[in-house]
């Protein structure tokens, strides 16, 4: 398929630290291709050894693309479509993600695949993917679809040469999620093929990535490797979650985004300060290093230390990396699409 538009950048990602229980080094993550069109794309990334940041913002193929005819607290049922628990892995993670203009385009919600029939998709309601509560009849008439998440897995098979398996953790390729403001971290086993975590001795190969979550990625050995992820691109504006407190999130779309892109205003919750540590910051890497920008009291204005430019408008936040977030305040926000 030709891809309409095609953008690239090249930067690197350094040293982390962060005051959230990590204190992990990041080295060099160049990004050497970048290209979209309206249906897929592809981004390859060079990663060196050692610690990276690193997003998904291509998503994977939908299973099932159509309106919802009717909807429960934790089940959402499709018009024209009676084989939905047919054309799902019951080892993976799903999702349903709201593709129709309205009210709730852009929301997800994570899917019970144990309970899903041919008849209905399950939904989890207690689960922290969410990025909206389902009340019943919310989603009548909403285009929906059905999307397997991006896995830990699914992550391994993106890297040239192979990654590295190891059955001491210290001596393997490692994928940590930053859940709650702690990391958690995954190491891949010397068969190449199991995921093992602190605590379980069951394989976390299936581990969900959620979309708008953040990576730190550690390369072992010597020699890097090249990531190149293929995928769509969301043709929906993208609904984003904020917590309170550091959080590690990544871009929902293929482009680089600015502190204004993502809602960074006060009128949206965020808190300003012409304090640095006070203020609610973005902090994405740039030229080997994090790079701390805050909002300033105005609600509006994004300084960085050494310049005095507002840099609201400033497309810091890299497509394919990681950024962490620092909020005072919970809260959500509606990025459009490109």
């Amino acid at each position: 398929m030709l891809l309409k538009k095609k953008s690239g950048a090249k930067r690197v990602a350094g040293a982390l630290l962060l005051s959230v229980g990590l204190a992990l080094p990041v080295h060099a993550l160049t990004n050497t291709n970048v290209s979209y069109s309206d249906t897929v794309g592809y981004q390859t990334t060079t990663v060196s050894p050692g610690f990276s940041a690193l997003g998904f913002p291509l998503v994977n193929e939908s299973v099932v693309a159509s309106v919802v005819s009717a909807n429960t607290t934790n089940s959402i049922s499709l018009s024209g479509v009676s084989s939905i628990k047919s054309l799902m892995n019951s080892a993976k993670p799903y999702y349903v993600e709201v593709t129709s203009v309205g009210a709730n385009e852009g929301e997800r919600f994570e899917v019970d695949v144990a309970s899903t029939t041919d008849a209905a998709i399950a939904i989890l309601p207690a689960s922290a993917n969410n990025t909206k509560t389902l009340a019943a009849g919310m989603l009548v008439n909403a285009s929906i679809v059905l999307r397997p998440h991006i896995t830990l897995s699914q992550v391994q098979g993106l890297f040239s040469p192979a990654l590295v398996g190891n059955n001491t953790s210290s001596l393997a390729d490692q994928i940590i999620l930053v859940l709650n403001g702690a990391p958690k971290m995954y190491y891949l086993r010397a068969d190449n093929t199991t995921w093992l975590t602190s605590g379980s001795a069951s394989n976390q190969a299936n581990v969900a990535i959620p979309p708008g979550t953040g990576i730190l990625f550690r390369k072992a050995g010597s020699s890097g490797s090249t990531m190149t992820s293929v995928g769509m691109v969301r043709g929906n504006a993208f609904a984003r979650n904020y917590s309170s407190g550091f959080q590690l999130h990544a871009p929902g779309f293929p482009l680089a985004k600015s502190p204004s892109a993502i809602g960074g205003v006060s009128s949206n919750g965020w808190v300003g300060n012409n304090t640095s540590t006070s203020a609610d910051q973005l902090i994405p890497f740039v030229a080997g290093a994090p790079k701390t920008y805050y909002l300033r009291s105005d609600g509006v204005t994004w300084l960085t230390s050494g310049s005095a430019s507002n840099q609201a408008s400033a497309t810091i936040l890299n497509p394919d990396s990681a950024f962490y977030v620092k909020r005072a305040n919970s809260g959500a926000f509606l990025e459009a699409k490109p």
